[in-house]
């Protein structure tokens, strides 16, 4: 009879509040996850929300259904008889002044750690008293109300905090992505044969075909695989991110999955997963693997004709890309931008060093040969094959140039005294292409004019070694490319000693997708941004423009770095000119590359840069198609 007690109460309470479209105070924990939804924003894995309104008029505070009501303006107008339009309801709900109709936040639950915090939508002006005021009435009617804490999400309120410290308890967004342990980073299926490397161990490992892998590190090479977890958070232009989009394969990130026993109990079995926004799904399954259909055969352009450097400063010529390769080519077509935009930099002193002498120097040392040997062997056969790899590029490596090109780079960049620092970089025919990416594929090398060390001879040598790298040569053979018809081009610019931050963005909102904006990753100095040192974070976060009619930007964080003391690595001004001159350079750059027939439609773009020297100069020294 007490069980059947217990029951009914239960069911009843289960009953009663999930018919509730609203509570004005959470006294269990069921009443919350009955109302709540997902964040608006995908920049955390497994988070919980509930929206927040407190009527200020009414003094009443309202939790309510966040599935229901996606925005707070849907409850305000339905529930509550806001009957204004949704400007007066931003104006009325958003502004710095205590003049308040609303106070609304969202109250988010980080269930693995159980932690709660409240957090204000990035366009939102609430100033420090109404902050801890509305904090003080979300707590109050909680029943969690002693381990609520208020996140400081934007730039305005870390900068509100250090003015005067709010008389509440914070969190940066350290805190909740340290205690998250999941990230869902590419969405989709795949059925194949579950298999666990331990990287940290062995970091050489050949997984099959028809695998799905579990590792516990970021490789340097991504095997041809049909899915991956892995136990390492990931930014989102890492580059275990890009080429796992390019591929279009499921990417999940689950730092505990080593030690889960069920998933474990699957290791050598057919499996199917499935990844979406928030989860993922690992079960037996009887379903066949999927054969993988052989890539159409891609043979790319290189033209050997042209010998002189090419300077990047000056009109280029026709098809440059297949001349000085994608890399040389976007810096090129990006000093007009440049000239057009008019508020940032590119590199200075940048030239193009043609494909004609990479090949000369292949030809001219018999290393032909070495290659045909490597092009037939079984693709199978990959230990033999990256053994035959890495005797090539030590080969080369010990190699010498042609005296004439080592005279002709050192002249030219020696008929300026402003910089002696000079960066190599790889450019390639076979990167930046429409479906393959190519990011991380190859190196790139510094130079220092007139040291005995850091010689342009040395730079050259490893840069067109790293042709035929590993993780190079297996993507152009996932997708087919011929490599006989791709070639090494070198981009030469001066390079960035004195750099104070450096970083990546993306001229898209990837987080929220419904606004148009920016997503930014950076970092103090030169640490780096796609592939940092375990334990490492970065500023990361987007901005878009919610407010429009008074163009005041939102922008919200992901992480803060871990090197910057939980200060802004970018000024207020720094982050509203990217935002401000990205949607024109991807404007014009699809323009100009329409004009030189290397796009035919129009792409997000990839930009990476810098803030350089005392006087914060914004410079851009890449800007590729983001291809997602």
């Amino acid at each position: 009879m007490k069980k059947l007690i217990i029951l009914f109460y239960f069911l009843a309470s289960a009953f009663f509040f999930a018919q509730k479209d609203f509570v004005n105070s959470i006294t269990q924990k069921q009443q919350f996850i009955n109302l709540a939804g997902k964040p608006l924003t995908d920049k955390f894995t497994n988070i919980k929300s509930v929206k927040v309104v407190y009527d200020y008029s009414d003094k009443k505070i309202y939790f309510f259904n966040s599935i229901k009501y996606k925005y707070h303006h849907d409850f305000c107008e339905e529930v509550l008889g806001f009957s204004k339009d949704l400007g007066s309801f931003n104006d009325a709900s958003y502004n710095a002044t205590n003049d308040r109709a609303f106070l609304l936040g969202n109250l988010n639950y980080i269930e693995k750690s159980d932690d709660w915090v409240l957090e204000l939508a990035a366009s939102d002006q609430m100033n420090a008293k109404l902050i801890e005021f509305f904090f003080s009435q979300v707590k109050k009617n909680v029943f969690f109300g002693s381990k609520v804490k208020f996140y400081l999400s934007t730039p305005r309120l870390i900068a509100l905090n250090q003015k005067q410290p709010l008389k509440i308890p914070i969190v940066y967004s350290d805190f909740i992505f340290q205690n998250l342990t999941e990230q869902s980073v590419e969405k989709g299926s795949a059925i194949g044969i579950l298999k666990k490397y331990d990287l940290k161990s062995n970091p050489k490992f050949y997984p099959k075909e028809n695998e799905i892998i579990i590792i516990n590190s970021t490789p340097e090479i991504i095997p041809n695989v049909k899915a991956i977890i892995v136990t390492e958070f990931q930014t989102p232009l890492s580059h275990l991110v890009l080429l796992a989009k390019n591929r279009n394969i499921p990417l999940y990130v689950d730092t505990e999955v080593f030690g889960k026993t069920k998933i474990n109990n699957l290791i050598d079995k057919k499996v199917e997963l499935i990844v979406t926004d928030d989860n993922y799904k690992i079960a037996l399954t009887s379903k066949p693997i999927k054969l993988t259909k052989a890539k159409p055969r891609i043979t790319l352009v290189k033209n050997l004709e042209v010998k002189d450097l090419i300077d990047l400063n000056k009109t280029l010529p026709a098809n440059p890309q297949n001349i000085i390769g994608s890399k040389a080519t976007n810096l090129g077509l990006l000093k007009i931008v440049e000239k057009e935009v008019k508020a940032f930099k590119t590199p200075e002193f940048a030239y193009g060093i043609p494909f004609y002498y990479y090949d000369e120097h292949i030809k001219n040392n018999h290393f032909d040969k070495e290659i045909s040997e490597v092009l037939a062997l079984p693709k199978d056969s990959i230990r033999l094959i990256d053994e035959k790899l890495k005797a090539i590029r030590k080969t080369i490596k010990k190699s010498k140039v042609d005296p004439e090109l080592i005279a002709l780079i050192t002249n030219t960049l020696s008929q300026q005294n402003q910089f002696k620092n000079f960066k190599f970089r790889s450019s390639t025919n076979a990167e930046d292409l429409a479906g393959f990416n190519g990011a991380g594929l190859y190196d790139s090398k510094s130079a220092i004019l007139g040291d005995s060390v850091k010689t342009v001879e040395k730079a050259i040598l490893d840069v067109w070694a790293s042709f035929w790298n590993e993780r190079a040569f297996h993507e152009r053979d996932i997708f087919n490319i011929d490599h006989l018809s791709c070639a090494m081009g070198i981009l030469v610019h001066r390079s960035f000693p004195d750099e104070l931050a450096n970083g990546v963005l993306i001229t898209k909102n990837i987080y929220r997708k419904e606004y148009q904006g920016i997503t930014v990753n950076v970092q103090k100095g030169e640490e780096s941004v796609v592939k940092p040192e375990i334990g490492v974070t970065c500023d990361e976060f987007y901005v878009h423009n919610f407010n429009f009619l008074d163009n005041k930007l939102s922008v919200d964080y992901r992480s803060t770095s871990s090197l910057n003391d939980k200060k802004p690595i970018l000024k207020t001004s720094e982050i509203e000119t990217l935002f401000k001159i990205s949607p024109k350079i991807e404007g014009k750059m699809y323009t100009l590359w329409k004009k030189y027939k290397i796009a035919n439609k129009p792409m997000p773009l990839d930009i990476e840069f810098k803030i350089v020297g005392e006087n914060r100069t914004l410079y851009i020294k890449q800007a590729r198609a983001y291809m997602d």
